[in-house]
């Protein structure tokens, strides 16, 4: 909370709890509060921490009346507003009439706004009086209360009040003060005043009377608030505690603080109450916070030490039994013997060191038989007392002889049905023999054994539950006997080898509480059905075992009390928030009296119930959503980056961005009666094919839920198991993060079919290059196999050529010698032997190159000076060059410049090359050797002319055979000369290539190594 002292209190619709303090306003759900506090930098925040009173009008809406003016809270964005806006002062009492008009008190002046027409009106102190406090009565009629002891009743018509004095027949107080007005049944008012405690105003009569006035100290009542439980009970907020009244009787019980005592209210100045749905009472106190007495079905009394009173003497109770006086005798194994007897008085024993007193306080074992009481102890004896007189008469330790105890240790106690006392101890269990006055170990049950309980059905046979050995039985009469102990290798044996309890319900069935969980035995085959965790019960450690008159089997375990159903299978469980003083139950401690009501110990004293007087909740728990939390932080309303703009309790539809997927949601069934012991199960519908059920939990969590819609689905239990509830429903949509969204996707649909086309384009692009090339093949290889027929075709030709032309050659050179100075037919002979000698030599051309490409050209390489071979070839074309008129020059070389080259081939490539450019030439030729450094290992020699330039796209075509430009076709040649001197050029290690054009002329650049790598 956030405060203790709380000064008012309401429950709204939904069954929120509010609770008004002197440092905020609390909302509680049952197990968590959320406070609303003034922040001066929200607007929308609470005007003051300090809250003097709450109002839920009949529309649902909570006015909160503070420090500082009135303010309406709006539940969907949980936020307040203020209410006149003028009036900023401390606000006392708020009530609405039946005309939707709200009084409020200010400051001890009386106001009245219109909610609707959003009139208002102001009673002033001067003409009016000083209000206290307001109520309404069912007829629609409006009392106040003022500071001087009137009532006063308001008149619509004429726009006044009529008075009533509440003071005029009693004792003159010190103060006519009048805390509070309270409508009750019958037309009538409470009235809490500050000195002359409650009085009770008819308004069918208009007379008052004064109904509880004092203290028991003869101090007077200052009574604060009222709350009318029932016709006839009406409960006062004091500051002397609270007082239960009887409206009929004028009888009351006045509830205090007591000290030792949690179980009572926590400070006695009393100031608000406010009775929830399900019948408990909330009581707000100044100093002690807010105390609850809650509506139980089953209402458990509580015994426990408590050193300002009569109370039991010790905390962890074991054996509980009732004599034949009506006396009941608990044994404790911290405190020794108590009893308590019919007038609800406790009278403790503890050892004293002599005979009569008991040997010693922890106890163990005890059996009432007539008037005598059998007490047994640890490791201390058995003491025998008589009830009479509360004197240990008898005695018995453990001994070596054949007929006595063998153990100190009394665990239990039994009394057979036909009157035998069978002692359970750690070692051996033994038949009390009254004649002689000593002890024979059981027929049929084993000596050195821990028996831990005793029982014998109706057919004699003797059943012993041990500690760690099973459980034994043996008939005296059939001799029969036997050993049940724990299998873990079937389901129907013994669920432990540790008995704590045997018990035989009116059916005769045997049942046994074991540290493994309960068993009940099938006598037909000998097998055991085994109840636990899994059908139900809160833990497998059983220790106690009664049946009510309904045959319901109640069973105390080390998680609370069950209330087991045999028939059904269901059980009920029972724990510390349903009243108990804890879920730790002892060995050994259950009894059931005559009337039916039943007895309990613990390890903090004993609890005792009627199970007839249980009454049945029809309470139906309604689940809200509470909270919302992403990333661990709530979620704010109307904020930057929030998805919510109303409360997550208002909310049934939220939409979430993909870092928003890590969330928890609270869920609360409002249920104060026990809120502990709720029960929950949720569904996410989207993720979960099946229901998730909590037992004690109210939180989920969901880690990175991937994009999408989903439902979460909450519902709780009744108090009867039922799961019929309504559910509480929110709908959660994660969205896809951008590159995921709807857009995103259509733009991947669109990429996608984009590069699908692409590629299908691609394919077909490369599938039509592909067949492009495989043509291309086809026709390059046709071309070559052409080329090579061709090739083949001109070299035989050249062959049958050339021997002619050689055999014409020799006899017309000496028909030219012959001829002498004939001009005529001189002349005629020189063409002839010209144009013969240029058929040899274009033959031969055309088998040299034939032989390069066939790798058959022999190469002789000897080291040459190629500036002087170049010089020799370039003079030999001047005569050409000036019969065309073309400038023919090659720049001095100033190095010259060796190599090995092969003297015939390089001087083909120089004819070819001189002959190529002279030929196609315009006006020049620039034979030009590019500078050679020592360190160079090759050097060029460039021959340029400005012929025809010939463009970069046919830079490689003019290399290759018989090719020959459009543009320079009419020239004569062949197309042999550039493919023949650049095949000669490679087989050298050279190189041949066209550079790009330089001034506007063409250049042929002739690169060889001046030493060569190889041959």
């Amino acid at each position: 909370m956030s405060n203790n002292a709380v000064i008012s209190c309401v429950q709204d619709k939904k069954g929120f709890l509010w609770f008004g303090t002197k440092d905020g306003l609390d909302r509680f759900d049952g197990v968590t509060f959320k406070i609303f506090r003034n922040d001066p930098d929200d607007t929308s925040s609470i005007g003051s921490n300090f809250i003097h009173t709450l109002y839920l009008d009949p529309y649902d809406i909570l006015w909160v009346g503070t420090e500082q003016g009135l303010y309406r809270y709006d539940a969907t964005l949980e936020s307040f507003s203020l209410l006149p806006a003028a009036i900023t002062a401390q606000v006392m009492d708020i009530k609405m009439d039946a005309n939707d008009n709200l009084w409020f008190i200010t400051n001890f002046n009386l106001f009245r706004y219109n909610i609707k027409s959003k009139s208002f009106r102001h009673f002033p102190i001067k003409q009016y009086f000083e209000a206290t406090s307001l109520c309404t009565l069912p007829d629609g009629s409006v009392w106040v209360s003022t500071s001087g002891g009137l009532l006063k009743k308001y008149d619509p018509a004429t726009e006044s009040f009529n008075s009533f004095n509440l003071f005029a027949r009693s004792p003159k107080p010190v103060s006519n003060w009048i805390e509070k007005l309270y409508s009750i049944s019958e037309g009538r008012i409470v009235v809490g005043t500050s000195n002359q405690g409650v009085k009770l105003f008819d308004s069918k009569t208009l007379d008052y009377k004064d109904i509880l006035t004092y203290n028991t100290d003869r101090t007077e009542i200052f009574a604060r608030n009222f709350v009318q439980t029932g016709p006839s009970e009406l409960w006062i907020a004091t500051e002397s505690g609270i007082f239960i009244y009887n409206l009929a009787t004028g009888e009351y019980t006045n509830l205090r603080k007591e000290y030792n005592n949690p179980y009572s209210i926590s400070d006695n100045a009393v100031y608000t109450f406010c009775k929830d749905r399900e019948g408990g009472i909330w009581a707000g106190t100044y100093f002690g916070g807010v105390s609850y007495y809650p509506n139980h079905p089953l209402t458990f009394t509580r015994y426990f030490p408590d050193k300002n009173r009569n109370s039991l003497s010790g905390n962890v109770v074991r054996e509980i039994h009732q004599d034949q006086y009506g006396n009941l005798w608990i044994g404790t194994e911290d405190a020794g013997l108590n009893k308590l007897d019919a007038s609800g008085k406790f009278i403790s024993y503890l050892p004293t060191g002599n005979r009569d007193g008991i040997s010693y306080s922890n106890i163990h074992g005890i059996l009432p038989v007539g008037n005598e009481l059998w007490i047994g102890t640890f490791e201390h004896g058995l003491d025998v007392m008589d009830i009479r007189t509360s004197k240990v008469i008898r005695h018995y330790s453990k001994n070596t002889g054949p007929n006595s105890l063998r153990s100190n240790f009394i665990y239990c106690i039994y009394k057979s049905p036909s009157g035998e006392i069978i002692i359970g101890t750690t070692i051996g269990a033994y038949r009390y023999n009254r004649s002689k006055d000593n002890f024979i170990p059981v027929e049929g049950l084993p000596i050195f054994i821990w028996y831990s309980s005793i029982l014998q059905d109706e057919n004699g046979t003797i059943w012993a539950g041990t500690y760690g050995n099973g459980v034994y039985y043996y008939n005296p009469n059939t001799k029969q006997s036997g050993n049940f102990r724990y299998n873990a290798h079937t389901k129907n044996s013994l669920a432990s080898e540790r008995v704590n309890s045997l018990f035989q319900d009116s059916d005769k069935n045997l049942w046994f509480a074991t540290e493994g969980g309960l068993c009940r035995l099938n006598k037909k085959d000998s097998s055991f059905t085994r109840y636990g965790t899994q059908t139900g019960l809160p833990t497998n450690f059983i220790l106690s075992l009664l049946e009510d008159n309904n045959k319901q089997i109640w069973i105390s375990t080390s998680g609370g009390l069950v209330a087991f159903n045999p028939k059904t299978e269901k059980s009920v469980v029972y724990t510390k928030a349903n009243g108990l003083l804890n879920d730790q139950f002892n060995f050994s401690s259950a009894f059931k009296d005559s009337t039916g009501k039943m007895y309990f110990g613990s390890v903090k004293g004993m609890v005792s119930f009627n199970p007839a007087q249980l009454v049945p909740s029809n309470f139906t728990p309604v689940v809200y959503i509470t909270g919302f939390q992403v990333n661990n932080k709530d979620l704010l309303i109307n904020r930057n980056g929030s998805p919510i703009t109303k409360s997550i309790t208002y909310t049934d539809r939220i939409s979430l961005t993909h870092n928003q997927s890590t969330f928890s949601i609270d869920f609360a069934s409002l249920t104060y009666t026990a809120p502990e012991m709720s029960e929950y199960a949720y569904l996410m519908d989207g993720l979960d094919k099946d229901w998730t059920y909590l037992k004690t939990n109210r939180k989920v969590y969901f880690t990175e839920l991937k994009a999408g819609s989903y439902t979460f689905k909450v519902k709780a239990a009744s108090a009867n198991g039922n799961w019929q509830g309504p559910e509480s429903i929110l709908h959660i949509e994660i969205l896809p993060p951008w590159w995921g969204s709807n857009l995103a996707w259509l733009s991947y649909i669109a990429v996608a079919l984009i590069i699908i086309f692409l590629l299908v384009r691609n394919y077909h692009i490369r599938t039509r290059e592909k067949n492009k090339r495989k043509i291309e093949q086809l026709e390059t290889a046709k071309e070559k196999e052409l080329y090579e027929a061709k090739m083949q075709f001109f070299t035989n030709v050249a062959h049958e050529i050339k021997t002619p032309l050689t055999l014409i050659k020799a006899p017309l050179e000496k028909i030219i010698k012959k001829a002498g100075d004939s001009p005529g037919i001189n002349e005629s002979l020189r063409i002839m032997e010209k144009n013969t000698s240029r058929l040899i030599a274009l033959t031969n051309q055309l088998l040299d190159f034939r032989q390069t490409e066939i790798k058959g050209f022999s190469l002789n390489f000897v080291k040459t000076n190629i500036t002087e071979l170049t010089e020799e070839v370039f003079l030999s074309f001047k005569p050409l060059a000036e019969q065309k008129d073309i400038s023919l020059t090659m720049a001095p070389v100033t190095d010259q410049i060796c190599a090995n080259i092969d003297i015939e081939a390089f001087n083909k490539i120089l004819t070819n090359l001189f002959s190529n450019a002279v030929k196609y030439a315009e006006k020049k030729v620039e034979v030009v050797f590019l500078p050679v450094n020592q360190s160079d290992t090759f050097f060029t020699l460039q021959i340029k002319n400005d012929g025809y330039i010939i463009p970069p796209d046919m830079k490689e075509k003019i290399f290759e055979p018989f090719f020959r430009l459009k543009a320079t076709e009419k020239q004569k040649g062949t197309g042999i000369g550039l493919a023949l001197s650049r095949s000669l050029t490679e087989l050298q290690n050279g190189k041949l290539v066209l550079e790009e054009t330089a001034n506007n002329m063409n250049v042929f650049s002739l690169t060889f190594p001046v030493v060569l790598e190889g041959n």
